[in-house]
């Protein structure tokens, strides 16, 4: 069924706690989610970042190390259950890159169909075999560079697809805004402020897990799953949620 997980924070962040240590860790769920993982995130410079392979995440040991190696504003990662493509392939796990932008999927949309609307240079130099997630994200971007606009374009693309009914759930990111959308699957978000610690209970042992934060740090997360024991909200079916650096949230709708 595949997982999302996306963040976007006001200053450079890691993902150690979301990743390795909450009460249900992203890394746990690819016990469910076995055929690949995949981690994007952008420098400093504002350069895009993937790395990705066709193995579990939560029996890798690439995965905790480059967890606890990278920093950064924006991250989108994925854990894969395939039903499109091969299993266990590092070319077909998400996520996927074009230029700057970054994408993952979580669902089944109709690739044949979707082939046919694509024109160069979006129908070259896929980097899965294809996989219908690849050609969901060169549709979409093919759709935002004929609007020049990224909102009109998001929702252009995602009303050729959704026709069909499947699982539609993406994120998406330019290196400055985080896009989320929801169609089909679960999706929840969280808006985690200076606060105070976060605490979760692990679920194998029942032990009280905190991670400080530092101070002024504040951040939105999207995932698939509620990964702590915070005030997650649901995301309405068939909505964008649109986040922005200064982590502002827009929601738009698709009708």
């Amino acid at each position: 069924m595949c997982r999302l997980f996306g963040l976007v924070a006001n200053r450079e962040v890691d993902i150690k706690f979301s990743m390795l240590e909450a009460q249900t860790s992203f890394k746990s769920l690819g016990k469910c989610n076995p055929h690949g993982w995949g981690i994007g995130w952008y420098d400093d410079k504002g350069k895009a970042h993937i790395e990705k392979y066709g193995e579990s995440a939560f029996k890798s040991e690439k995965f905790d190390n480059l967890v606890k190696e990278i920093t950064s504003k924006i991250f989108i990662a994925h854990v894969r259950y395939a039903s499109s493509g091969s299993p266990c392939s590092d070319k077909n796990a998400h996520p996927f890159l074009y230029k700057d932008w970054i994408f993952a999927h979580n669902g089944t949309v109709k690739k044949e169909r979707l082939l046919k609307l694509l024109n160069p240079p979006y129908t070259q130099g896929f980097t899965s075999e294809p996989i219908d997630s690849e050609v969901y994200f060169r549709l979409l971007l093919q759709c935002i560079e004929e609007k020049c606009d990224v909102k009109e374009g998001l929702l252009e693309g995602i009303r050729k697809v959704i026709v069909d009914d499947n699982g539609a759930n993406f994120l998406l990111s330019d290196g400055k805004n985080l896009y989320a959308f929801r169609h089909g699957k679960e999706l929840y978000y969280l808006e985690r402020k200076p606060d105070g610690p976060i605490c979760s209970y692990s679920k194998e042992t029942n032990a009280l897990i905190e991670s400080k934060r530092i101070m002024g740090e504040k951040a939105v997360l999207v995932c698939s799953e509620k990964l702590t024991d915070e005030s997650w909200k649901e995301a309405e079916e068939d909505s964008i949620l649109i986040i922005e650096p200064d982590l502002k949230i827009s929601v738009v709708e698709v009708n």
